[in-house]
């Protein structure tokens, strides 16, 4: 990241202020998919692309000391350049904005809006595959969020202004409240979220799979003790009149971690899973199965630090032993910032598209290279 620091004694524009800064950062990226698989729209898998394909993005930071103690500020990126995996570029036409925020902040208070979580989604904790937790999640949605800490408890407030299409709400009105809180006491944690229901027309965030027009209310606590962390949780969808109770621990034992949850559910099947983790020097594994709504889940994905910069990791991942997923892939660090990507994946019902694995490989053969800067 460069930065650069404008100090209010040489910069007219900032007279009084103690100081602003600008700093930039940005990432690019190059590669080729190859695929002979079915495809879907076109495409071997959702956003996955076919043949070469490139992208970049630049990044901007605004920040802004101001003489009553203060701090304002905003973020924006642009897509400089993108490809669709057609052969068709974005390159040479009008910059792509991408997200932004403007904010203003103090040590214990801040007011964000734009391109920013809700407050029931930023302080939520589950307590597994909850099925009536489905608060709304931002994606690209205008969203104005006030948080604050005072003492032990942190809490958060936020109205939905516009669509991810940039379609102001119907009634140019604030939308779907959203409350969320945290809060410490005696060394359990516990979380309140609340979002009100949509008052627009059912489709208008349509834009956002993860939004969610229903009233909902969740309550979470969580501990630990003799080494194991616990917590249990309620999620009420008050539009469906429907509810979800779960609890969930995991407990470490040298480089082993085991995990499992149960959640009891008032509509559909409930739902349970377990995970084991390892994790020692270079070996890193995990294996889980889960039960989720009837459909069995499993998988085991792993990684081995070859050293010198090289990373490889392969997963198995299948749903009711028919919907099989696999992957290979080698990850070598170029050094400041420039990474290389050789993968192979297969999804034979194309269940994840161009998200396999933990890792989220595009289905087929890639090689990409990318730079951070």
């Amino acid at each position: 990241m460069k930065s650069i620091l404008l100090a209010s004694a040489s910069v007219f524009a900032f007279a009084g202020a103690a100081a602003a800064e600008v700093s930039f950062s940005g990432d690019t990226k190059l590669g080729y998919n190859e695929d002979d698989g079915p495809t879907t729209n076109g495409f071997p898998g959702d956003d996955e692309f076919d043949g070469f394909y490139w992208e970049g993005n630049l990044a901007v930071a605004l920040s802004q000391e101001l003489d009553n103690g203060l701090t304002a500020g905003a973020t924006f990126d642009f897509d400089f350049v993108t490809s669709d995996g057609t052969g068709t570029s974005s390159l040479g036409d009008s910059l792509d904005a991408g997200g932004y925020t403007v904010f203003i902040e103090s040590d214990t208070a801040s007011l964000t809006f734009g391109d920013t979580t809700f407050a029931a989604e930023n302080r939520w904790v589950s307590a597994g595959d909850m099925e009536q937790d489905a608060f709304s999640e931002a994606d690209g949605e205008a969203a104005l969020r006030g948080d604050m800490t005072y003492g032990n408890i942190e809490g958060s407030i936020s109205y939905v202004i516009a669509n991810n299409a940039d379609t102001y709400n119907a009634s140019e009105d604030l939308n779907q409240l959203s409350l969320g809180a945290s809060a410490d006491f005696g060394g359990v944690n516990v979380v309140m979220a609340y979002q009100a229901e949509s008052d627009e027309a059912a489709g208008f965030y349509s834009g956002n799979g993860d939004f969610t027009d229903d009233e909902i209310f969740g309550l979470s606590a969580g501990t630990t003790f003799a080494g194991a962390d616990v917590r249990v949780a309620y999620a009420t969808n008050q539009t469906a009149d429907e509810d979800s109770i779960g609890i969930e621990g995991s407990y470490p034992f040298g480089p082993v971690t085991a995990s499992a949850y149960f959640v009891a559910e008032s509509m559909g099947d409930d739902n349970f899973g377990v995970s084991v983790d390892y994790s020692d020097g270079p070996i890193a594994v995990t294996a889980s199965y889960a039960d989720e709504q009837g459909t069995d889940i499993a998988g085991v994905e792993g990684s081995y630090d070859v050293g010198n910069g090289l990373m490889v990791m392969a997963g198995y991942l299948t749903e009711e032993g028919t919907e099989d997923r696999f992957y290979v892939a080698g990850d070598y660090d170029l050094g400041s910032g420039a990474a290389l990507l050789v993968s192979y994946a297969e999804d034979d019902d194309n269940v994840d598209g161009d998200e396999i694995g933990g890792p989220e490989y595009q289905r087929g053969t890639t090689v990409e290279v990318s730079f951070d800067f």
